[in-house]
């Protein structure tokens, strides 16, 4: 019989019975790593990268438990979405792949996935393929064992819901067999105040955590999210715009906290995060808005493994003793927001503000200019934009939140009527980030209109919404005007990012270092003025012309792919004028190569060309041995043009990441074991607000020697 072990840490929490059940189905022996122990979190520096959050620390250390009992089949679930409209974080999707590349063939990993956003069965497949790893060929017994995993854990779900138990408690009742028996639901005692703690049972459940719930016991019983039926909680998220699209997991978290808050449940309510948690760093906005509405005292805590007990205690004593405010005698539901499709006729003088990623800001203003919109320049990223976005937002949002918050506040403060902002919900965060920043700029008590605009693809359930937005924006332009607009916005960044381009080439080259650089800004500014796409396409042959007159000397520069997010990789500010930086490198000269860019994304995912398909297949080809699905952001792509590199003359890559980004985290932890396995320098760097100059500099410089002398030395 073959014994595939299975960490305790992440799915264990949530899909526990599902596992097992499949697993046990086709006669294989289901082995879970042992609870947590001190010995247990030595282990996590298994995990090749700081930066994951500690439930992913504690997966790679589980796994390594495993391993030292001798199992060698390791399984390992990709969730990449578990309801059909939305999906999970990008780390369940993408530890398995993490795991599997830092074992290196040490060990088996089995990754069966679970895909229901598309709305087919394709990827039953994985868990026909996982069967056939435990030598059980016949895929109608593998489906069977699936369905009756599914049947288990939909029964196990709505058990514990209806008997008020939590995960912990379930799952001791489920392992004796005991679970499904009669019983009376557990119920509140009277006279004491109930706590409502709510957060990842991977968190709550595990040593980690010091017993939270145990502690909190003391002062009165416990309402914990999985205690509430998931159709309850879904109702509840109802009452947030597009809350059906929030990650599964975190949406049963928040659904669950606006219920026991909006009913009247709890007299006090603790979400506990952990440290570097994405999807926690968006819900906790709406928690505490709520507990605020509803009269109800709110702690949020978060943990890591370096969380101690005492300070735990004392926190949870000094929240225990604050007073609870009176509660409004009726609750008011939150309606979710309604947005025109069809806008009416614009204000007196409507004004509009966005904020930037690179130079769209440019085109999209010049566009907006076209169709009769008056609109404020962008401020450029400045230590006083960062301080004005981080003066609102949660702690471990990722810095682009905060700058683009940053800007809005300054526009607003500045006349704007009107805030423009892209939305789409996705894996990463960016899809939240216009409807958090709204409400906290109207909580400092800001009037403005949000315009949000998400993508028109599938045409039949986005294109009403992105065509109320357009039209928004345009006030109501004709379509034959916005068309215009667009088209010209369009020629406009493309320009700019084909000049880009060809700085990147000339700057390797040229004799006296900087001219092109010159030549670029006033291209950028007359590009600005230009009054239409023709005007830009002359401007461009202009600037192509001159660059290529520019004295050049003969040289032997490294060539360095710069990848990562890419608002970090377009924001000169924030990545410290990376391009520049390593332009005027005198030894050895560098010759930059960055393939990301609004152009190539415009032409990979609205209109796409058939040249920027054929480049996202390659790309998506070469990353899937290391990363079999995509995480969400530019994840997959950090690692696809990483697996390329060597054999597209590449010396070394630096990769840009936000501090806390959930896709280039995934891709940071792979790109490990890439840069050794393609024999390929990696630098990493990842910003914040707090990102020094000076530090920067010198690692850049450190790295370019390591790039020149193996250069000499004949090593590429």
């Amino acid at each position: 019989m073959l014994t595939i072990g299975f960490p305790r840490a992440m799915a264990y929490y949530y899909l526990y019975p599902f596992f097992r059940t499949f697993a046990e189905s086709l006669g294989a022996a289901f082995v879970v790593s042992p609870p947590t122990t001190k010995a247990t979190l030595n282990k996590m520096e298994f995990c090749p990268t700081d930066e994951p959050c500690v439930a992913v620390k504690l997966l790679f250390a589980h796994v390594k438990e495993l391993l030292d009992r001798n199992i060698n089949h390791i399984l390992i679930p990709c969730l990449v979405s578990v309801e059909p409209d939305n999906f999970c974080c990008p780390k369940f999707i993408g530890i398995p792949y993490m795991v599997q590349n830092a074992l290196r063939g040490d060990a088996r990993v089995l990754i069966p996935r679970i895909d229901l956003y598309r709305g087919d069965d394709a990827w039953q497949e994985s868990f026909v393929a996982v069967a056939r790893s435990l030598g059980v060929n016949s895929r109608r017994q593998a489906l069977a064992a699936l369905r009756k995993a599914a049947m288990v854990q939909r029964r196990f779900d709505r058990t514990v819901a209806e008997k008020r138990l939590t995960t912990e408690e379930a799952y001791q009742l489920y392992d004796k067999g005991k679970l499904f028996n009669g019983g009376p639901p557990g119920t509140p005692t009277a006279k004491k105040p109930v706590i409502g703690v709510v957060g990842h049972p991977y968190i709550l459940y595990d040593t980690i955590s010091l017993d939270i719930l145990k502690q909190v016991r003391h002062y009165g019983p416990v309402l914990t999210a999985e205690m509430v039926p998931p159709e309850v909680a879904k109702k509840e998220i109802d009452s947030i715009a597009e809350g059906e699209r929030l990650w599964s997991f975190e949406a049963q978290v928040l659904g669950a906290a606006l219920h026991f808050l909006r009913q009247h449940l709890v007299d006090r309510l603790i979400l506990v995060g952990s440290f570097e948690c994405g999807p926690e760093s968006i819900i906790e906005s709406y928690v505490e808005d709520e507990a605020r509405r509803q009269g109800v005292p709110f702690l949020l805590l978060t943990l890591d493994e370096h969380t101690g007990e005492a300070g735990l205690v004392t926190r949870i004593e000094a929240f225990m003793d604050v007073a609870p405010e009176k509660r409004p005698e009726v609750q008011v539901p939150v309606p979710v927001p309604e947005r025109r499709l069809l806008p009416g006729p614009p204000p007196e003088r409507m004004v509009v503000g966005l904020p930037s990623m690179g130079h769209l800001d440019l085109a999209i203003r010049c566009a907006l200019g076209e169709c009769g919109i008056d609109s404020l320049p962008t401020p450029h990223a400045s230590k006083e934009i960062i301080e004005l976005g981080k003066a609102l937002s949660p702690e471990f949002v990722c810095l682009p939140f905060v700058i683009t918050l940053g800007q809005m506040r300054y526009l607003l403060e500045r006349g704007a009527t009107h805030l423009l902002m892209v939305g789409g919900k996705g894996k990463c965060r960016l899809g939240w980030y216009a409807q958090i920043q709204e409400q906290l700029l109207r909580k400092l008590g800001y009037e403005f209109e949000m315009i949000i605009i998400d993508s028109p693809v599938p045409f039949a359930r986005r294109w009403s919404k992105f065509r109320g937005a357009i039209k928004e924006a345009t006030g109501n332009a004709s379509w034959w005007r916005i068309i215009r607009a667009l088209y010209n916005g369009y020629h406009r960044i493309a320009a700019i990012d084909r000049a880009e381009k060809e700085c990147h080439r000339i700057r390797a080259f040229e004799r006296q270092q900087g001219t092109v650089d010159k030549l670029f800004r006033r291209f950028v500014q007359a590009v600005e003025q230009a009054p239409d796409s023709t005007t830009v396409q002359q401007l461009l042959q202009n600037f192509l012309e001159e660059a290529n007159s520019i004295e050049t000397e003969e040289t032997n520069p490294v060539r360095v792919r710069v990848l990562g997010e890419i608002w970090v990789v377009l924001e000169s500010y924030v990545n410290m004028h990376l391009e520049r930086l390593l332009g005027r490198s005198t030894d050895p000269r560098v010759w930059v190569d960055r393939e990301i860019s609004v152009t190539n994304w415009f032409h990979q995912h609205i209109f796409p060309t058939r040249e920027a398909l054929r480049r996202r297949e390659e790309i998506k080809q070469a990353a899937k041995p290391y990363l079999g699905t995509e995480v969400g952001g530019h994840g997959h792509i950090s690692v696809g043009l990483t697996a390329l590199a060597r054999q597209e003359g590449i010396d070394g890559i630096i990769h840009l990441m936000p501090f806390t980004c959930m896709p280039e985290i995934v891709a940071q932890n792979i790109l490990v074991q890439l840069s050794q396995r393609f024999d390929i320098p990696v630098l990493t760097w990842i910003i914040t607000d707090q990102t020094g100059e000076a530090g920067f500099e010198t690692r850049i410089e450190a790295f370019l020697d390591v790039l020149k002398e193996r250069k000499l030395a004949g090593g590429l």
